[in-house]
């Protein structure tokens, strides 16, 4: 029997932060593991700094996250193993930190891809799986069914703003369970932290810092000859203007791309100098606190499943550099 090996979609999720519109989105940068700061509450009462950095995507987290689908491909890698597949258990890639101002800028991109409006970047996203999509119909049933459990095995997961389709059998399911308890627990730990970062949106553009973050980046446009109030308003602007254009038109097309990587690139360099995202992750760390009690308390739970989850991952790692040791 020949062993296939496939690559799962990344399990970085992309997380959308209305303050942040006219930054660049998800992308990853390799890194080492490192642990959770401490799971104990930062003041009587409070969260923990681990727990804000889950909710907000940034500080420990990424490297936590690292850890965790590390781990996961590892399992996930030993269960297939014996079940006639070869999975790749590869090191995941980290997720970048929303306090990482510079990559979610990503100058070097607007610059090339401006917005992404009339030329979108290539995708970042992991090669196709030839090993899988080159298998007969009967062998890819059989692979899927090891990997993912029968289509019926799955169960509904609320995450807070909607739900999850989550598998209870399979590999993939095997591994998320010996980490996290239970693949209801890695779900709502993996979704549910975005739906209550979700909750801060409104608030983030009227606190004090980021207000005056936002000034500085209106007045730093201004001098490059932009006047947009914000960087969603630049985005916007230029996205209906490529609307309304003759896109047969080669000589509109060419000037309309000079014009967005010029707007882009100006616009993420005003953003860096102005702190703007970094003021938009302060507020939202600090808004974290201001959660009601009930969102506290889950945000509570869900760290402290991160904080089992990871301990378990270390020991899957660390047994998997013994074995590899001469």
């Amino acid at each position: 029997m020949f062993a296939e090996v496939t690559r799962r979609p990344p399990r970085v999720v992309c997380l959308t932060v209305a303050v942040l519109a006219g930054l660049s989105g998800c992308s990853a940068a390799p890194g080492g593991p490192a642990g959770p700061r401490s799971t104990a509450p930062a003041s009587a009462g409070g969260l923990s700094a681990d727990a804000v950095d889950m909710v907000t995507r940034s500080g420990s987290w990424p490297a936590v996250q690292q850890t965790l689908d590390t781990a996961l491909n590892q399992l996930t890698h030993t269960c297939m193993r014996r079940a006639g597949f070869a999975y790749p258990a590869a090191k995941a890639a980290r997720p970048t930190s929303l306090d990482d101002a510079k990559a979610l800028v990503d100058l070097p991109s607007r610059r090339r891809h401006g917005y992404g409006i009339a030329s979108p970047p290539p995708s970042s996203g992991p090669p196709p799986a030839p090993y899988y999509t080159e298998l007969d119909a009967d062998r890819r049933r059989r692979f899927d069914l090891a990997f993912s459990g029968p289509p019926d095995a799955r169960t509904e997961v609320a995450t807070g703003t909607g739900t999850v389709d989550v598998g209870q059998r399979g590999c993939d399911a095997r591994a998320r369970a010996a980490l996290a308890g239970d693949v209801v627990s890695w779900a709502r730990m993996y979704y549910t932290p975005q739906a209550l970062n979700g909750r801060l949106d409104a608030a983030v553009p009227r606190q004090a810092g980021y207000v005056a973050a936002l000034a500085r980046w209106r007045s730093c446009m201004a001098e490059r000859g932009h006047p947009y109030p914000s960087p969603e308003a630049a985005r916007k602007k230029l996205s209906d203007e490529y609307e309304k254009r003759d896109r047969r038109a080669s000589a509109q097309n060419l000037e309309f791309r000079a014009l967005e990587r010029g707007v882009a690139a100006d616009d993420g360099e005003c953003a860096l100098a102005s702190r703007l995202s970094s003021s938009a992750i302060e507020a939202r760390r600090k808004l974290v606190h201001s959660l009601p009690e009930k969102d506290r308390a889950v945000i509570t739970e869900l760290a402290r499943i991160q904080a089992a989850a990871f301990k378990r991952a270390e020991v899957v790692l660390a047994d998997k550099a013994r074995r590899a040791a001469p």
